[in-house]
């Protein structure tokens, strides 16, 4: 009365635990796995997304693939420039209200936003040069977008102001919104390029160090401080 070896169904007690779920809406298998359809389904939704944008900013920032790491710091060095003629026009627009009764709110406000962004800037300087790794460098970049906010907001505030010198108040406003295209700009460059720049934290101090110690230090210096890109090269 038994049937053929050939005839009967091998059980295989790991198959039947990882392949057959109970429901298949909630995919809960019988070794008590779960997982839901729509968890995937989502983080497929934000990887396509996140590959979309990447793909955007690959090609407008195609011309700069050859040198990442030198565009970077070069966006970093026109900000530079904008910062300092900001910050001697925010003590300007600081003695041109004085004059005419203007907002005592608004002076605190330009002198704050001038030493918020001459702070930044040395801050910037010191992570990009010395300390590029990756927290230093989320950091900043999250630091640029708050600034970035802050100057779209002293443009809409000056721009309008009626109080003071006109001519001051614009002059004032077209350079905070000039930084804000700015910093959204180096943002963005930042973001796409931040791989070429960072190094890993053990290796920061070792960056520039080698300087003046001929083949050894120069040897040195590419071992110490270079990018992830260059180490995985």
């Amino acid at each position: 009365g038994t049937a053929p070896v050939s005839d009967q169904q091998t059980f295989n007690p790991t198959q039947n635990a990882t392949m057959a779920p109970r429901d298949n809406d909630d995919a809960t298998f019988d070794d008590g796995t779960f997982a839901t359809n729509a968890d995937g389904d989502g983080d497929d939704r934000f990887e396509r997304a996140g590959n979309h944008a990447h793909g955007l900013l690959s090609k407008v920032f195609s011309s700069c693939e050859a040198d990442a790491k030198g565009s970077v710091h070069r966006a970093w060095g026109i900000t530079l420039l904008f910062i300092a003629i900001f910050f001697a026009m925010a003590f300007i627009e600081v003695a041109t209200l004085g004059k005419n009764e203007g907002s005592m709110a608004l002076r605190i406000a330009s002198v704050w936003t001038a030493i918020i962004q001459f702070t930044m800037a040395i801050l910037g300087t010191f992570i990009l040069k010395r300390f590029p790794t990756s927290f230093s460098v989320g950091f900043f970049l999250g630091l640029v977008v708050i600034v970035a906010q802050q100057n779209l907001v002293l443009f809409a505030t000056f721009h309008s102001y009626r109080h003071g010198t006109v001519h001051s108040n614009h002059i004032f406003a077209n350079l905070a919104l000039s930084l804000f295209c700015l910093y959204t700009f180096f943002a963005l460059i930042l973001a796409h390029f931040r791989g070429s720049i960072l190094v890993a934290p053990a290796d920061a101090e070792g960056v520039g160090r080698g300087s003046g110690k001929g083949r050894a230090g120069d040897e040195a210096t590419m071992e110490e401080g270079a990018s992830y890109e260059e180490m995985a090269q």
